[in-house]
């Protein structure tokens, strides 16, 4: 590494892994894990406009003639962030461990300055205690677990899965340029809207393209930016992914426009443009408005039944969905209700009638969780509370809203919790984060519990209050109600 490239004490981010971890394969076809996560990662600062967070790893920063320990404890002491790779090997080194302790003796705020990326599924025991009870995170995990409780990793041996392996590194990244406080300014450009609103919505296939254009314009007029601003799609997969992407990072509400067509598919891309969209938005935490207008006739010349046709081609409805039927005027005119600031709503809005949030957790091994959430909630100087259930009664559960992380639990755990909510609060919320029995998860449901999937909890307030908007917990943009 040059001179030019070396961290320096502004903004610099230790990485923190065992070296075992960065070994070649025999066959010497991939990169060691550490090398291309930290090459991928510096990719994504730099293209997000945060080039000046700087990445600290041993290997590229110490000289052979150079002291290990001392040039280690000084790279600590002006770090930012920690950024340790947790893994079966990371665990077993005293050193690493080392490099955690003396990054929370030399920082008092530590716990707020550290983001861990799981290389490897482990169990929570055996972290380290600074990483157990109200400093523990759910973190950034670099694997799945499949139906058979198979673990499956994103890079091993080289990539296996581009998509969730790149839409990781790019959540990293954006974390450490939230805790840094780098903000890019194409980002700061677009949020700047007579309203504050942002929506997406989605390019549409050559049927409903002049109605997606009648929607703009109306949204536009009324102060609401919409995003992608283009009205045609990018040639290649890549780009278009990447437009697509961006848009949706900058939106707090998605629509997507369903008709007789699917649209193009782009270059290098297995999907046409309607259902890629969709597939890219449904991974993430807010509100989505399927529009499938009834009057695009069938081939018997009967209307459309919206529902049949999500089913058929975009499979079954899911959490945060609900389908749009009538006409493209109506559709302007729910938009412009749903996304009016929480200063111009009724008396009657959402945001209002909660007037006390509890954070439950059904199971020993979520109560970690269940504090994380309740210390994010209380960042944003709500009124949060534990769940207990002997002072559950008193707190007038009929106007609460209850939030439960649901890592490890069982759904028989989950059950036993739900049915300790008595009365039922106004809103009960489940968190379906990483861990425990997938396939049970996603085959959860009951009338009244709304189950959102998230990748992982908020880890600052700002996230935070993002996550409580998408739930019509709080107003979007942290409006007061």
């Amino acid at each position: 590494m040059t001179e030019a490239t070396r961290p320096t004490s502004e903004n610099a981010v230790f990485i923190s892994y065992a070296r075992a971890d960065n070994e070649q394969p025999p066959d010497k076809k991939a990169e060691g894990w550490v090398s291309f996560f930290w090459n991928e990662l510096r990719f994504e600062l730099t293209d997000r406009g945060a080039a000046e967070a700087k990445l600290w790893l041993d290997r590229y920063e110490i000289e052979p003639h150079e002291a290990f320990t001392p040039k280690i404890e000084q790279a600590l002491k002006q770090a930012k962030l920690l950024l340790p790779i947790l893994s079966k090997n990371w665990i077993q080194r005293d050193w690493c461990q080392r490099e955690l302790q003396l990054f929370v003796e030399l920082h008092a705020d530590g716990s707020e300055r550290y983001i861990p990326v799981f290389k490897h599924r482990l169990e929570r025991k055996l972290l380290p205690p600074f990483m157990q009870g109200n400093n523990a995170r759910t973190g950034y995990q670099f694997f799945e677990i499949d139906l058979t409780g198979k673990t499956r990793e994103f890079y091993w041996r080289g990539l296996k899965d581009e998509t969730a392996y790149y839409d990781l590194v790019k959540t990293i990244a954006e974390a450490i340029s939230d805790k840094l406080g780098i903000v890019r300014p194409a980002a700061m450009a677009s949020s700047v809207t007579a309203t504050g609103q942002i929506v997406f919505i989605a390019l549409a296939a050559s049927d409903l393209r002049d109605a997606r254009q009648r929607l703009v314009n109306d949204l536009e007029k009324n102060g609401i930016k919409v995003v992608p601003e283009v009205d045609t799609p990018l040639d290649t997969a890549e780009a278009f992914e990447s437009m697509i992407r961006e848009g949706l990072s900058q939106a707090t509400f998605a629509v997507h426009l369903l008709g007789d067509n699917l649209g193009i598919t782009p270059e290098g891309a297995t999907e046409p443009i309607v259902p890629l969209q969709l597939r890219l938005a449904r991974a993430m935490p807010y509100q989505r408005i399927l529009w499938v207008p009834r009057w695009h006739r069938t081939e018997t010349g009967d209307k459309r039944n919206p529902v049949d046709v999500v089913t058929e081609h975009f499979g079954a409805l899911q959490q945060n969905e609900e389908i749009f039927g009538k006409e493209v005027t109506d559709l302007s005119q729910l938009l412009r209700e749903r996304l009016k600031p929480a200063s111009q709503a009724g008396k009657h809005s959402p945001w209002t009638k909660f007037n006390q949030l509890l954070v439950a957790a059904a199971h020993p091994d979520d109560e970690e969780l269940a504090a994380e959430l309740a210390n994010a909630i209380q960042e944003c100087k709500l009124n949060v509370q534990l769940f207990d259930p002997e002072t559950y009664a008193e707190l007038t559960p009929e106007t609460a809203a209850v939030l439960i992380p649901w890592g490890m639990a069982s759904q028989e755990n989950l059950q036993a919790l739900l049915t300790k909510l008595s009365p039922a609060p106004a809103k009960t919320v489940c968190l379906r984060l990483p861990g425990g029995n997938d396939a049970e998860k996603r085959r959860f449901f009951q009338k009244g519990i709304i189950c959102r999937k998230i990748e992982a909890l908020p880890d600052n307030a700002q996230k935070c209050q993002d996550l409580l908007a998408s739930l019509e917990i709080l107003p979007p943009h942290g409006s007061e109600s």
